[in-house]
C-alpha cells in the first residue's frame, strides 16, 4: 500500500489539484467579467502550493474569486487589451496583404509583449499582496525590469499556447486538449515557483 506522504501520492494530488483549478478557471472565464479575478485566484492558490501552506483548491479559489472581483477590474481591462492586440497582430500576420507598415507591426508587437510581461507580475502581485492598482503596476514594472531573465521566462510560459499555434500548428489539437485540462494551472504553478522567490526578497 502506498503511503499518503509518498512522492507518487503527492505528485498525483498536485495533478488533481491543478486539474480542478484549471476547470474552475475556464468556467469562471466563460463569464468574461470574472476573468481577471479568476486568474488572480488561481495564483493565490498556486503560490500557497509552492509555499507548502495548507490550501483547499476549490474552496480557496472560490473565496479568491469573490474577494478579488472588484480589485482585479483594472488588471482585467489591461488583460483584454493585450488579448485583443495579440489577436489583431496574429490576424495581420496571417493576412495575404500586410495592412499596416512593418514598423507599426513591430511596435505593436513590442507593446503586446510588454503588456504580457507586466500582467505576468500584476496577477500574482494582486493575489499575494493587498495594495492599490497603481502600486501593483509600479511594482510590476520594477520587478519586470529587475528580473529580466525571469520576466522572459514568465512571458514565454504565458504565451506558450500562442507560440505553439504559430510555429507548430500541427500540434494545435494536442495543445488545446492539454491547456483545457491542465495547461493554465500548470503554467501558473510553474511561474509561482520563481515568483515566490522574487516575492520572498
Amino acid at each position: 500500500m502506498l503511503h499518503p506522504d509518498s512522492l507518487l501520492i503527492r505528485f498525483l494530488t498536485k495533478v488533481c489539484d491543478l486539474l480542478f483549478l484549471n476547470i474552475l478557471l475556464l468556467f469562471s472565464c466563460l463569464t468574461i467579467v470574472f476573468t481577471g479575478a479568476a486568474i488572480t485566484s488561481l495564483y493565490s492558490v498556486t503560490l500557497k502550493m509552492i509555499r507548502k501552506e495548507d490550501y483547499a483548491p476549490v474552496k480557496n479559489f472560490i473565496q479568491g474569486l469573490k474577494r478579488n472581483f472588484l480589485l482585479s477590474v483594472p488588471v482585467t481591462i489591461l488583460f483584454f487589451v493585450d488579448i485583443t492586440l495579440a489577436a489583431i497582430l496574429k490576424t495581420i500576420l496571417y493576412a495575404e496583404t500586410l495592412y499596416i507598415a512593418p514598423t507599426i507591426f513591430v511596435f505593436l508587437t513590442i507593446v503586446s509583449l510588454f503588456l504580457t510581461a507586466l500582467l505576468s507580475y500584476l496577477f500574482p502581485l494582486s493575489a499575494r499582496f493587498e495594495n492599490t492598482f497603481s502600486h501593483h503596476l509600479s511594482n510590476a514594472v520594477r520587478l519586470a525590469l529587475a528580473n529580466l531573465p525571469v520576466t522572459f521566462m514568465l512571458t514565454t510560459v504565458n504565451l506558450l499556447p500562442l507560440l505553439i499555434s504559430l510555429f507548430a500548428p500541427s500540434l494545435l489539437g494536442i495543445v488545446t486538449a492539454f491547456w483545457s485540462l491542465f495547461g493554465f494551472a500548470a503554467g501558473a504553478y510553474f511561474n509561482s515557483f520563481y515568483l515566490n522567490r522574487i516575492f520572498g526578497k
